[in-house]
This record gives structure tokens, sequence and C-alpha cells, in this order.
């Protein structure tokens, strides 16, 4: 009797861990998401050029910075 509360304790425990696993590796980190809003990048040189994530810009080859 000892023996099969222990298992199922430990069984419990096992289960609860990897709902925690999963649950945490659900949710995709994106450097494009800052506070629920969708983050743009643009040149300094260029502010035509908008893209959804950083890079280089096709104009120019500068880094692009964060849009504000």
């Amino acid at each position: 009797m000892k023996t099969s509360k222990l298992i199922a304790a430990s069984l419990a425990v096992v289960a609860l861990a990897v709902l925690a696993v999963a649950a945490s590796g659900c949710k995709e980190k994106s450097s494009t998401q800052s506070g629920g809003q969708t983050v743009k990048y643009t040149c300094s040189m260029h502010p035509e050029v908008v893209q959804d994530k950083p890079g280089s810009c096709p104009n120019c080859g500068m880094k692009l910075i964060e849009k504000r």
C-alpha cells in the first residue's frame, strides 16, 4: 500500500513537471513582439525602408534600427 502511494505521488509530480515544461515551451519568443505590438525596423538614412525583422538596409547596407 505504501509503495503504490509513493508511485502515484511520483507519477503526479512527473505529470506536473511535464505540463509545466510544455506550457512554458508553447509561447514562442520573438524579437518582433514588444508589449503586444509588432516592432518595425527602419534605416536612419532611408526612413522609407521598413521591415519586420532586424537586418541591413537594402539601399546603403546600414544596420536597421527599431522604428519608434
